[in-house]
């Protein structure tokens, strides 16, 4: 199978790009401007991802779209990220439906997950104020996708509160709209690991049309 990823230079996307290789995927990552180490079946661009017309020739030909793609907060401020972040989504969005793919799965945020019933992590008291505005327009992305504003086979995934560099393990749990604690209260996974459910999302199509995370 063939896949665009967009954000593969990132922590999180570099994994995922990693994890579709090692799968026997050809994969054509995209980047703003980190170069990539060669390797077998992979082909790497650089674009825009807020350009809908460079976005769809890129995905024109491919059977699916995963995107780890993140401003950086370190870049940018809250705010500002949050600006970047709806741009480059609804260019995300238009380009994959002109370049004739449907199934597209976005690695979303933690703050739309439910922290407890009915208050969403990003609404609770533990949750950094600055990021809010980032994280809240995250949340308004999965909820344009769940009432059907973009007709795409979409899956939004939502890591859980820390998620880092570690071992890759196999081993984790699937959630849908809660927040995902181990015995210890700790929500956490390997980027590693939250390659392979993304991965194993991709291969079986579980949650099409629907959110999933996954944790320790």
């Amino acid at each position: 199978m063939s896949i665009v990823v967009f954000g593969a230079s990132g922590n999180i996307g570099s994994n995922i790009r990693k994890e579709a290789l090692s799968r026997g995927h050809r994969v054509t990552a995209v980047t703003r401007a980190s170069p990539l180490e060669p390797a077998e079946h992979l082909t790497v661009l650089k674009a825009d991802i807020a350009d809908p017309e460079q976005v769809a020739k890129i995905v024109a030909g491919h059977d699916a779209v995963i995107s780890a793609y993140s401003p950086g907060l370190r870049r940018h401020s809250a705010e500002d990220a949050a600006v970047l972040i709806e741009k480059a989504h609804a260019s995300l969005f238009e380009g994959v439906k002109r370049g004739g793919v449907r199934r597209i799965i976005i690695v979303g945020g933690v703050g739309s997950l439910e922290a407890s019933p009915g208050v969403d992590v990003v609404d609770s008291d533990f949750y950094p104020a600055e990021h809010k505005a980032h994280t809240l327009r995250n949340r308004e992305i999965l909820r344009s996708l769940k009432r059907g504003e973009h007709d795409l086979d979409w899956t939004y995934v939502s890591p859980p509160l820390s998620i880092k560099a570690g071992e890759r393990t196999g081993r984790f749990r699937l959630g849908e709209d809660a927040l995902l604690r181990d015995e210890a209260g700790d929500s956490q996974i390997s980027e590693a690991d939250f390659a392979i459910a993304i991965l194993d999302e991709f291969d079986k199509g579980r949650f099409i049309r629907r959110r999933f995370t996954a944790a320790y």
